[in-house]
This record gives C-alpha cells, structure tokens and sequence, in this order.
C-alpha cells in the first residue's frame, strides 16, 4: 500500500490552510520535526459514530488556536516546526488499517521525525504501537480513557477499538507490554479481571479517585520511553459530548496538563495521537478542545523540559 507523507496541509493555524499569522519559515516535510498523519479510521464502533470526521474536525478547529502560547510566551511556530500530512487511502479491514500505519510510523522514525496521529478510532493505536515496537524499547503506554479497552463484549468483534490495548500488550514485543491508563470509569467484567490478573504492568487511575491523584506517581509508572494515547472521551461527557462514547464522571482540563507536562518533562516521548473524536455539526468547542489538547501535547514534547519553573524539580 503506498503513501507518500511529503505531500500534506502547510502548517499553519496549526495543522491546516493558511491562515495569519505566518510563521517566517514555511516547513516543509524535511524540516518538520513532527509530521502529523490525519487516520480517520472507522470500522469496528458500535454505538456513536462520525469519528472519521475526527482528523477533519480537529484540523479546522485548529485554524482557531491561538498560535501564541501561555506556556511558551512565544509562537509555537518559532519553537517547533510541524508538518501534516495529507489522510491516506484507509483500508476497510482494522488490521490491515493497522498495518498501514505502522508502516506509516516506522517511516517516518526512519526519517527522524517525530510521529503524531490524529484518529479515527481507537483500533489505530495499536497500529501505532506496532510500528514504534520496531524501534523501541523499555516503552510504557500512557492512555488517556475512560475506558480500558481489554476486550470488546459489544461488537462480537476480537479485534475492535474496544480491545486494542489487550491486543497491545499482547501481540507485540515485552517492550511494549507495559501500559498506564488515566481517567477510567467503564468496564465490563472481563476487562476487570485482566486488570487485575496482571496488574504488574497494567496500572490503573481510576477517574473517580483523581482527587487523591499525585501526577508524581503517574509518572513512577512509567518507563523511560512513553507512547501517549489520548482517547479524547477520557474528558467529561460535559466537555466532550463529540465522542462515540461520552462518559460522565471525567477529566477536565486542569486535570489532564499537570499530567501530561511532568511527564513530558521527565521522560522520552516516542508517539502520541489523539483518537476518538466525532463532531456534531454546529457543537465546536469539542473540536477545539481536540486541537488546543494536541498542540499542548506537542509543546510539552519539544519543550517542556525548559517550561519547568525551578521550582518544578524534574523526577527521574
């Protein structure tokens, strides 16, 4: 199946068109340090759907973010240079969807870039994963849910967006094996039982405890090597009703930054995508809470080792 990631969107706004203001250096792909790859998705949900619209949706809200940034006090776009390419033809099949985009990912490591994903459904993580796998090792996964994903009693199906991550810990090599889930609050018996049958390198933060939460011990759990998966209806179902399956009970976010900065700060982040989005026509602030979470994400990746106040000792 081929692809061609140099042909995409300018980065502008930030992921899409141009729109002011510019940075002074147009990227290209072969400047870009992190090439994002739209993968709308969608064949295994089976409640909500529209989350093949998701890599649209969060693009055009993207052209709405302010390019100025409270953390940066600069232009991202002066700090990082950010590439996006065009979506590629999506296969029918998940896992030969999978597939393409491991493919996708191990190119473009290959080519020194940071990879980025922007979902579709939640099946393509583990096509992601599988291409990092090639060329990492001591790799925990952080995931951003509200559900565990440890196996699909729904859809009938063995391979679905419902059980990505048990095929994750699975499937794939013991570098890949280890995974910490923050935001959970959905699961049937079986997933609960995985959990517990190996809770040795399946750490769970369950949402309702996030008040006793310390992000030190998030980040404890972690290996060196972080593979960040960000299911976008880990938020509140009142800040992210644009989702297949909204949750009450969730994060907001106040909850999820403090998290993903120490971590970004304090260990090598090899991949992230968000997934999951679904836009309902004339709702936007969803969509721009999708665009503002990845370009936060990307922020403290490149830099939020220097956005540490000292006061903000790193943990190693």
């Amino acid at each position: 199946m081929n692809f061609d990631l140099t042909k995409g969107y300018k980065p502008m706004g930030f992921l899409g068109p141009e729109l002011p203001p510019l940075p002074p250096v147009l990227p290209d792909y072969q400047s870009a340090e992190a090439v994002v790859v739209p993968f709308g998705y969608e064949g295994t949900v089976t409640f909500g759907h529209g989350a093949s619209e998701g890599p649209k949706g969060l693009i055009e809200a993207s052209y709405q973010v302010e390019s100025f940034d409270d953390d940066l006090l600069d232009d991202y776009f002066n700090q990082i240079k950010i590439w996006t390419t065009d979506q590629p033809e999506l296969p029918q099949d998940p896992k030969e969807a999978c597939l393409l985009l491991a493919n996708m990912v191990d190119q473009l490591i290959k080519d020194q870039k940071f990879p980025v994903a922007i979902g579709g459904e939640h099946t393509i993580s583990y096509g992601f994963a599988k291409g990092l796998a090639k060329h990492y090792s001591d790799v925990s996964i952080l995931v951003f849910d509200s559900h565990m994903d440890l196996g699909d009693r729904s859809s009938g199906k063995d391979f679905s967006h419902a059980a990505w991550l048990k095929h994750t810990l699975t499937d794939l090599p013991r570098s890949m094996q280890t995974a910490t889930l923050v935001g959970i609050r959905n699961y049937n018996k079986q997933e609960w039982e995985y959990w517990k049958n190996n809770s040795d390198r399946v750490n769970v933060f369950e949402a309702k405890e996030k008040q006793t939460w310390q992000p030190e011990v998030i980040l404890g759990t972690l290996k060196s090597n972080v593979y960040i998966s960000f299911d976008i209806d880990a938020f509140d179902s009142s800040v992210m009703p644009s989702t297949g399956t909204p949750e009450p009970g969730g994060l907001f976010w106040n909850d999820v930054l403090p998290i993903l900065k120490l971590v970004c700060a304090n260990r090598n982040i090899i991949g992230m995508d968000v997934v999951e989005l679904a836009p309902i026509k004339g709702i936007h602030a969803p969509d721009f809470v999708a665009a503002k979470l990845l370009l936060k994400m990307l922020i403290y990746k490149f830099k939020g080792h220097e956005l540490f106040t000292p006061k903000q000792h790193s943990i190693r």
